[in-house]
């Protein structure tokens, strides 16, 4: 059986870290049995030093977790195979990687390029971008209250519109009415892409993007 692999992109504070643990654990509970290996494994990716994941996430997680530091996934192949194959070498059947913060093009620099140089090799699973609703209101129209680079909102926009799946997280934060309007707002910039909400922190929603992923 292939290993499935899957990334999440997302700015820097969208939450990736915590949404990849709760996948990761969201998933494990319908398939890993006691005492086998975590079905799900993540592999940390980020442009600063070693130590990306915060030591609590770490020892709480119960997944195996790896990390790439220095570099980002798009342009190093090789090594971010060899990490997946590691993983599952140990017994992970789907493995979950993240994008630094400002990265986009992972849809043609990393499953693009694995389709092209590992043909048959990874199942490639939907490609799913957060975004929470404070970096969301980087692209709502009433932005202009907002002092960013015009930069931040082309990195925004192009990282929602390469996703096969948008998430908005940290509902938990935002009003229903808020969220409600939020959503209305992705699904109004970005018709043909499918659109959830969720909390990693809290869980709701979690569920249903495990059925998405593994629907596909």
């Amino acid at each position: 059986m292939n290993t499935k692999y899957m990334i999440y992109s997302g700015f820097l504070g969208s939450g990736k870290t915590t949404a990849m643990i709760a996948t990761a654990r969201a998933i494990n509970a319908r398939f890993r049995k006691e005492g086998e290996p975590s079905h799900v494994a993540i592999i940390a990716n980020d442009l600063g030093a070693k130590n990306l994941v915060d030591a609590d996430y770490t020892r709480t997680a119960d997944v195996p977790i790896d990390e790439i530091p220095g570099d980002c996934i798009c342009y190093i192949t090789e090594d971010l195979v060899y990490h997946i194959n590691r993983l599952a070498d140990a017994g992970a059947g789907i493995v979950v990687s993240d994008i630094p913060g400002c990265g986009v093009g992972a849809l043609n620099h990393v499953y693009v390029t694995l389709k092209e140089q590992y043909p048959g090799k990874y199942d490639l699973l939907p490609l799913v971008c957060l975004v929470d609703p404070m970096r969301l209101r980087m692209i709502l129209p009433q932005r202009e209250d907002i002092h960013l680079p015009e930069e931040m909102r082309f990195l925004l926009n192009a990282q929602l519109a390469e996703a096969d799946v948008i998430v908005l997280n940290k509902i938990d934060l935002i009003s229903e009415e808020e969220r409600e309007a939020d959503l209305a707002f992705i699904r109004e910039a970005y018709p043909e892409i499918p659109v959830m909400a969720m909390s990693a922190r809290t869980g709701e929603g979690m569920e249903e993007l495990a059925d998405y992923v593994l629907s596909h």
